[in-house]
């Protein structure tokens, strides 16, 4: 099991929260996501480790834009 963060960029309201979140749990291995937009982060918990790259396919045709946050 893994718990990572990622910065969301892009993201304006509630919405892009929501449908951020909902797109990173259909990645295969995620358990659970949750985006806060105040803080433009996404805890990522998985069953092994998430790429940045695995969630930027899955954002790829919205305005959203992940960084892995060290």
């Amino acid at each position: 099991m893994s718990d990572q963060t990622f910065t969301i960029n892009g993201m304006h309201c509630e919405a892009c929260t929501k449908l951020s979140a909902k797109r990173i749990k259909k990645i295969e291995g995620v358990l659970d996501a949750s985006v806060d937009l105040e803080t433009k982060i996404a805890l990522v918990h998985a069953a092994r480790p998430i790429t940045t790259n695995e969630i930027n396919a899955v954002l790829a045709d919205s305005d959203y834009r992940a960084e892995e946050k060290r």
